[in-house]
């Protein structure tokens, strides 16, 4: 009896922690790279919390627009890809929104959830875009993010083109092998009971957080998916099954960078990795492109 209480008094403060995770402070803003920005803030939909974020217009008027969603223990700008990508799009003629998910960065809320309740906030930038007549919408994703845009472009239409960076397939397949990353617990016992008590008593439902279920329903729009060989923390493995359930719908590619880590494939290549990015949105917010498999 002893063992059991302490295994779920031991799972309780884990999977407390892990879905109420230490804050990383916003301490650089678009300003570092010389980039004219907006404070904006939006409300999520259906639980309309008011999400922080910046705008950063084009260079000139445009109706195109990429949303930026940022990963686990992430925040709007602490991920190194985020602002020279934001700066090398608004110069090609798409504006960009980068936002705290919930829980996160400077954006309201207590609980993080993974994708259950981000893809609210996600869907509430795009509503956000949408208000200010930007008429075709793009997303890029990273990581936690990754997955949340499979999921958003899943419950919205409107949204035109998908870049996943690194994204899981299914939360609860993904946890069910690789939660001792994040608990530095064995699987067995503490695994199932975390999750358990995460739906007990964060009322958090892992099974709702599946894209590769949402790609099998979806309404087929251009997806790039990257991944990189060396990704230990969500294995490449992730995004080869969600290319295969949409690889035979035009307009679907995925990445493989060579010896890149978890979200790392700008750091093996920042200048192809800009261009690769650029260039889809470029052509997607216009014309949709081919798919491929690509290996660098």
């Amino acid at each position: 009896m002893l063992a059991i209480l302490s295994t779920m008094g031991i799972s309780y403060y884990v999977g407390w922690n892990l879905t109420h995770p230490k804050r990383k402070p916003v301490t650089k803003t678009p300003a570092a790279y010389h980039l004219t920005y907006q404070n904006i803030h939006f409300p999520s939909r259906i639980d309309h919390l008011q999400i922080k974020g910046w705008l950063i217009p084009a260079n000139h008027a445009t109706h195109k627009m990429v949303i930026v969603a940022h990963g686990y223990k992430d925040n709007r700008s602490d991920l190194r890809p985020v602002l020279p990508l934001a700066d090398t799009l608004s110069k090609t003629g798409i504006s960009v929104i980068l936002f705290d998910f919930r829980a996160e960065g400077d954006s309201p809320g207590k609980v993080v959830s993974v994708g259950e309740y981000e893809v609210r906030d996600l869907l509430g930038a795009v509503d956000y875009a949408h208000l200010h007549d930007y008429t075709k919408v793009g997303i890029i994703g990273y990581s936690m993010g990754a997955s949340t845009a499979i999921l958003a472009a899943g419950k919205d239409t409107a949204i035109t083109a998908v870049i996943a960076d690194s994204p899981f397939a299914n939360l609860r397949r993904y946890l069910s092998s690789h939660m001792p990353h994040w608990t530095n617990l064995p699987n067995f016992p503490f695994t199932a009971e975390i999750l358990w008590e995460m739906d007990v008593f964060n009322g958090l439902n892992v099974d709702k957080v599946a894209p590769n279920k949402i790609l099998k329903i979806w309404k087929p729009r251009p997806l790039l998916l990257i991944a990189g060989t060396a990704d230990s923390t969500i294995p490449m493995s992730n995004s080869q099954l969600l290319y295969n359930e949409v690889k035979s719908e035009p307009n679907t590619s995925l990445w493989i960078v060579k010896g890149a880590r978890h979200v790392g494939a700008y750091e093996v290549d920042p200048h192809k990795y800009l261009d690769k990015v650029v260039s889809f949105f470029s052509r997607y917010l216009g014309t949709p492109e081919k798919k491929s498999l690509v290996v660098n």
